[in-house]
């Protein structure tokens, strides 16, 4: 897809977004009691979301999805981390995608992707986000995929408590389908899209804080007149800047698998990202970016997730390291040019 086009499709999706989940709706969702009671107002916005069509964006075009390759849904996913969307969103693209590639039914509601963690008995999963919004889950097991119904009741989720959950049932729950995916291909295409919610996230804080800075007085001028909190800004919007181009280069491949590599590089540079940035934009904001009243918390809080969820930065950096020793490239310059090249093949 042209990167107009592209940009195009990020433009729609943030403008629909807007309209439909609103940061002031996203606060209500996370807080509600029941958030997959059908009448709720989580699942209201879920089927407004779910109407326009873009969840089904990687569903092949003849079987009834818009059928676009994993470069173009890239930019929806970052649309999504800008608009801190509550929902599993990239979870269920690929979930649908899976599940009618394989001739398989699939469920109503958003679908959370869980890996499974080891047990005597039942089935445990690790905190997934938004998995306490998911009405199934497709869990991670045993080198392939289990559909099943999501648990009547689940532990609650470390930074979004209603919103994510670790979900759990005290005995095997009815497998709803099943999708043969290799654990490696799943953990790629998850550090694939977390990298990508993450760039859009950062990039909605830097813009909070060039929006705040230009506004706020102190001794009579605007903050962003201080060439300390411009030092600052410039850093931060390095750090989203970079995590964009990590998250665009991961998904660059045009095939809906990316790979394995490229994924890690992704996720660890947007992971190392967040730290930097979110003590850059509370410490610009100074008290009241950790009130209630100002919705930084919701991106800071959902950016500190998604790097304790997923894939940790040492085993980022440990498979690409085994990449780069396993090649034949004889320096590291021409270890990267490699994978560029594959990239543009």
């Amino acid at each position: 897809m042209p990167q107009s086009l592209q940009q195009d499709l990020y433009d729609e999706f943030s403008r629909a977004l807007a309209g439909l989940c609103p940061l002031e709706r996203v606060r209500e969702i996370e807080a509600a009691a029941d958030a997959t009671d059908p009448q709720g107002v989580a699942a209201r916005t879920w089927r407004e979301i779910d109407a326009l069509g873009y969840v089904d964006a990687l569903t092949p075009a003849d079987l009834g999805g818009a059928g676009l390759s994993l470069a173009d849904a890239e930019g929806l996913w970052r649309a999504a981390g800008a608009a801190a969307l509550p929902y599993p969103l990239s979870d269920t693209m690929l979930a649908r995608a899976l599940l009618r590639s394989a001739g398989q039914r699939v469920p109503e509601g958003p679908i959370a992707l869980a890996r499974a963690l080891p047990g005597p008995s039942g089935l445990r999963c690790a905190q997934t986000p938004g998995a306490g919004l998911a009405r199934s889950v497709l869990v991670q097991r045993d080198g392939g995929l289990l559909l099943v119904a999501a648990p009547a009741v689940s532990a609650p989720g470390l930074f979004r408590p209603r919103a994510s959950a670790a979900p759990a049932w005290s005995e095997s729950p009815a497998v709803l389908g099943r999708v043969a995916l290799p654990d490696e291909a799943v953990q790629a295409w998850r550090n694939a899209a977390d990298a990508a919610g993450i760039a859009g996230a950062l990039q909605a804080v830097l813009d909070r804080c060039v929006a705040f800075v230009g506004e706020r007085q102190q001794f009579g001028r605007p903050l962003g007149r201080f060439q300390a909190i411009q030092q600052e800004i410039s850093v931060l919007a390095e750090q989203a800047a970079a995590a964009a181009m990590a998250a665009r280069m991961a998904c660059a491949s045009g095939a809906m698998l990316p790979d394995a590599a490229l994924a890690a590089s992704a996720r660890l540079r947007a992971c190392e990202a967040i730290p930097v940035a979110c003590a850059i934009a509370h410490a610009v904001h100074g008290a009241i970016g950790i009130t209630e009243e100002l919705a930084l918390g919701l991106y800071t809080t959902r950016l500190h997730e998604w790097r304790a969820a997923g894939m940790s930065e040492d085993d980022c950096a440990e498979l690409v390291g085994r990449r780069l020793m396993a090649s034949d490239s004889r320096t590291l310059l021409e270890f990267v040019r490699g994978m560029m090249a594959a990239i543009a093949a």
